[in-house]
């Protein structure tokens, strides 16, 4: 087979194909709110060429259903925008019964050919109720612990090529959400991008994260069983993917927020070690640091008390009804995240001392101007804030003193001249939550790395709720899946979409073939260095700085890196 190297340039033409709505090609089985606009047919879906053998066999000829044949069995798929989608095919058995807590079991083969037309089941989760803002992201399938299964978009079946394969791991700060969210259809990303799209379904919160250690021998993996999900899905890429027109030596994981942190850890996995090589991590928190093994030891006492139950016992533990599990799950605070336990990790995935496992791949790395403004937009008036209550706010997040909270806010106020109280707290809030341990991490990746390291902030402003948001938490998700139309509550339907989204995918598209982002739509992007701190300003009109924000940064200089266990309580009075 014929095996891309690069993305040509000159594939990504202004003037092709118009895109379709890749969130509407699957109905999804629970409703997004209203308000989550449809514009197809409107004019201002963006346009890509198609590539190669694809654009001479077009998006018509045969209607039968394609057919693939995985390591398990045949799967049958559809036509979807341009290319084809195969969804729901499990990559391990259920988790349920007496394989809960237990690393992901092999499927059983199955006779015949599988249809692989419908989304499987969501992890079970105590959900997020959609609205405007999130419906795109946040919506799910049925939840069933036999949740193990991931999604399939390509461009083309059988036509000599090997594309690079993007691997999607979802966020939700490892509790929440699945990979079959409608604005995660990878079919038009995988058409415009020429690559294979897999999106994965992995366990999540306790069902993913309870460390059991004091338990028997059978359950000493239980606090990374998600994470070990994660590569069993990767091992399945590379035993199948061959098979949808996918390269199995040149994979890229990418995720944001909690996906994110997801791929940091599994930079620095052992097990993962070999089954990609590129990664992109947008938005990551998190990333620094796993769950200790004092904290998960403590979290599975305090899951046992809830239920009653004199210690957390994997047995015993097995038999408590899902939703039991997870009402118990939300009186406990501190979320359930992959842990440190001495098997799966020996140590946090950017310690000084983490290994090498990660020198070699590929980063890129960035997250959205002003992230918390999603979190903020929860409640209208926190757009209306005074002074006097930002300082309070700010005080009460980085856990400091009101005066010491006063030096920061004149810091970030001198450097944002014009800027309303609830922005100074945005930018605030973001930076520490989100900016901080983006740069950290792009710092100690390029620092010890032999593989490049690209840095970038989308500095996008949309325009919904009269642009108050500027750049929230996930707004270049639906430019990077082409799933703008489905995110239109967040992202509005504004001339600005099709011209981004072509940007967007193609600078994604890019790093998957190559490792390198640059490409036609953008002024040259230099790799990440501690010196220099090169990002790109990803806009309609993206552009390079040093270090963008680094001055008022530095008055956060000496306090604790953000953990998932910080509460949210700047976005509320």
């Amino acid at each position: 087979m014929r095996r891309t190297t690069h993305l040509d340039k000159a594939s990504v033409n202004e003037n092709a194909i118009s895109m379709t709505d890749a969130g509407c090609a699957q109905p999804v089985r629970r409703t997004l709110i209203k308000g989550v606009a449809a514009i197809a047919g409107t004019g201002m879906l963006p346009t890509f060429a198609i590539r190669g053998a694809y654009a001479a066999t077009g998006a018509t000829g045969t209607t039968a259903e394609p057919i693939v044949e995985t390591t398990s069995g045949k799967v049958s798929g559809a036509r979807e925008g341009k290319g084809f989608s195969f969804k729901g095919i499990p990559y391990a058995a259920s988790t349920g019964g007496a394989n809960r807590f237990l690393p992901p079991q092999p499927v059983k083969p199955w006779g015949g050919i599988r249809s692989a037309l419908a989304y499987g089941n969501s992890a079970p989760q105590n959900a997020e109720e959609p609205t405007p803002l999130t419906g795109w992201y946040v919506s799910l399938e049925p939840t069933s612990e036999d949740c193990l299964s991931l999604n399939v978009f390509t461009p083309q079946l059988k036509d000599g090529t090997l594309r690079p394969v993007m691997v999607w791991l979802h966020g939700g700060g490892w509790v929440t959400c699945a990979g079959s969210a409608p604005g995660f259809n990878g079919s038009e990303l995988a058409s415009a991008g020429d690559v294979v799209v897999v999106t994965v379904n992995h366990r999540l919160n306790v069902f993913g994260s309870l460390s059991l250690a004091g338990s028997d021998e059978r359950f000493a993996d239980a606090g990374n069983a998600g994470v070990l999900d994660m590569v069993a899905a990767l091992r399945w890429v590379r035993d199948n993917v061959a098979a949808f027109g996918g390269d199995p030596n040149n994979v890229t994981i990418f995720g944001q927020s909690g996906g994110a942190a997801k791929v940091a850890a599994l930079l620095q996995m052992p097990a993962a070690n070999g089954l990609f090589h590129k990664a992109i991590a947008q938005s990551c928190s998190g990333g620094l640091r796993l769950t200790g093994p004092d904290e998960a030891a403590r979290q599975a006492a305090q899951l046992a008390s809830k239920l009653g139950l004199a210690r957390a016992e994997g047995e015993a533990l097995q038999r408590v009804p899902a939703a039991r599990m997870l009402a118990a799950m939300k009186e406990i605070s501190d979320p359930f995240r992959a842990v440190l336990d001495g098997r799966s990790f020996t140590r946090n995935p950017y310690d000084p001392d983490a290994g090498a496992l990660a020198h070699g791949i590929p980063l890129l790395i960035g997250n959205a101007a002003t992230e918390t403004t999603l979190m903020l937009a929860r409640d209208p008036n926190n757009f209306l804030l005074g002074m006097p209550e930002v300082e309070r706010r700010v005080a009460r997040y980085l856990r400091v003193a009101p005066a010491a909270a006063r030096t920061v806010v004149e810091a970030y106020r001198s450097t944002l001249p014009g800027a309303s109280p609830t922005d100074a707290l945005a930018q605030i809030t973001t930076d520490y939550m989100f900016r901080r341990n983006t740069v950290e991490i792009a710092v100690r990746q390029a620092t010890r790395a032999s593989a490049p390291v690209y840095a970038y902030v989308f500095d996008w402003r949309t325009p919904v709720m009269g642009g108050v948001l500027h750049s929230p938490h996930t707004a270049e998700v639906p430019f990077v899946f082409g799933t703008a139309t489905t995110a239109a509550g967040l992202v509005g339907t504004g001339e600005d979409i099709a011209p981004l989204t072509r940007q967007t995918m193609a600078t994604w598209a890019a790093f998957a073939h190559t490792g390198d982002p640059n490409n036609a739509l953008l002024p040259h992007w230099p790799r990440f260095d501690q010196e220099h701190r090169t990002t790109m300003l990803l806009d309609r009109d993206s552009r390079i700085a040093s270090n963008p924000g680094g001055e008022a940064r530095a008055a956060l200089a000496g306090l604790p890196y953000y953990q998932y266990s910080m509460p949210l309580n700047f976005a509320r009075a």
